[in-house]
């Protein structure tokens, strides 16, 4: 019969010392502090399942989350605790998630992970969607309409909602809603008349036709929303000299510095521009075009002190930089001034906001920089220069004659067949006209090339006897 070794530790002696010893070693332990029995409250002890929370979201959404992490929606609570404010109703409706909705915020002590304005405050409530991700019926809503933003940005703190409502972004031009609804222009006007569209197309990078919002009535569709000129996930360092704390998440650059030029592919290019000429820029026509003229969207390029030449062909007028170039915030100057009905509240914070009206209601941006001595000697200059290009675009117009002879035949000049009779002086004569009509701001964007566009256009008449 073999046997088998006796282990050492199964001596009487030895099991003796090994009981000493890790007795020794738990009474140690004890004496250096073992962990309470007793439970630390759950922070989300509140949460019923209808609200997940932003951190559940991370789970699939993790590089999304992670920029949202970053900017000042995930920090909105924190603000409030910082001003003593963490326990007023009114403040939490906005500064947490679902606060008195079903399974929504209650209290950092039961519902922490609603503290701030989570992924859930805009795309509502996803414990359904978390439940049956499969099902994409259940996933939670994603829309460019400004509703979503308009129910914290209010008169509260400033008037954001109300004043981009009011505004010329707020409703697809008319007859360009009405074309989008019968299935057309959705790769062309659409791009940039149209929220739905760009935000298929540019944004989100998806494959488009015509046909995309066709049967969408026009009161349904979406115009210049918020989250065209705003990314709501992320910050992107886009703006120029924010306040400290601050990004605006902005998609594009505030201010850039093109080099003026005058090819049909530059003048296009929106690359090139700033957060405004993603859309303010011009779209190919130049002085040969005959259906229409330039399109009423060249207000970057005019702001360069460039225009498009065909192919080949010396510009019609030097390109001339605007000062203007220099203004702090470039288009925002102007447009976009400092909202004086700000509380102290958001005054102490430094977050002093900027009217989305877009229209230019004082000129105080204008002696800000040094160029205009005050506000009132600006205003005078503006109104000087207008007058100036008012009367002589409306010499130019005399000068030219009957419009039905010289127009662009959608505007009520001769039929396209007819076109090759209008002298092309004047089809020169008539594209620097309105190039300046259509740019808006009567010489105001850049007043040197406005000037330098007149010149030549009452040259070419002069000229030619007219």
């Amino acid at each position: 019969m073999i046997q088998r070794p006796v282990s050492p530790w199964s001596s009487p002696k030895l099991k003796g010392v090994m009981l000493i010893a890790l007795l020794g070693v738990t009474a140690a332990i004890v004496g250096q502090g073992c962990p309470s029995t007793s439970t630390t409250p759950d922070p989300n002890a509140g949460l019923t399942g209808d609200y997940v929370g932003s951190e559940r979201c991370f789970t699939c959404h993790s590089r999304t989350h992670d920029e949202w992490a970053q900017t000042r929606h995930a920090q909105s609570y924190n603000d409030l605790v910082q001003i003593g404010q963490e326990a007023n109703e009114v403040c939490l409706t906005c500064h947490t998630t679902g606060y008195k909705q079903t399974g929504g915020f209650q209290s950092v002590a039961t519902t922490a992970d609603l503290a701030s304005v989570g992924c859930e405050a805009c795309h509502a409530a996803a414990g359904a969607h978390v439940r049956d991700v499969t099902n994409r019926a259940l996933r939670p809503a994603t829309s460019m309409t400004a509703d979503w933003c308009g129910q914290c940005h209010n008169g509260f703190h400033h008037d954001t909602f109300a004043q981009w409502s009011g505004s010329g972004h707020a409703a697809v031009v008319p007859d360009v809603a009405e074309e989008l609804a019968a299935g057309t222009v959705a790769t062309s006007c659409g791009v940039c008349h149209s929220g739905d569209v760009r935000q298929a197309k540019i944004i989100n990078g998806e494959t488009i036709t015509d046909a995309f919002l066709a049967g969408v009535e026009p009161d349904h569709q979406n115009a210049v929303t918020c989250a065209v000129c705003h990314d709501p996930h992320a910050k992107t360092g886009n703006a120029f000299n924010p306040p400290a704390g601050h990004d605006r998440q902005l998609r594009f650059a505030e201010v850039t510095y093109p080099d003026p030029t005058s090819t049909n592919t530059a003048t296009v290019d929106a690359t090139r521009f700033n957060l405004c000429g993603q859309c303010h820029h011009d779209r190919g026509r130049d002085w040969t075009s005959t259906s229409r003229g330039p399109h009423h969207s060249v207000q970057a390029n005019f702001f360069t002190g460039e225009m498009p030449t065909p192919s080949g062909q010396s510009p019609l007028v030097t390109n001339i930089r605007t000062s203007h170039r220099f203004v702090e915030k470039q288009c925002v100057t102007c447009h976009m001034q400092h909202d004086e009905s700000i509380n102290d509240v958001a005054a102490e914070e430094g977050n002093v906001q900027l009217t989305h009206t877009f229209t230019v209601d004082n000129y105080v941006g204008c002696s800000n920089n040094g160029c205009h001595p005050s506000a009132a000697a600006a205003q005078a200059d503006l109104t000087n220069l207008q007058t100036e290009v008012t009367n002589r675009l409306a010499a130019i117009a005399t000068r030219m004659g009957d419009p039905t002879t010289w127009q662009y035949s959608s505007e009520g000049g001769p039929a396209a067949a007819n076109q090759a009779s209008v002298p092309t002086y004047i089809k020169k004569v008539r594209f620097l006209y309105e190039y300046v009509s259509v740019d808006g701001s009567k010489g105001v964007h850049n007043p040197p090339y406005a000037r330098e566009i007149l010149d030549t256009a009452e040259d070419l008449l002069t000229s030619n006897g007219k």
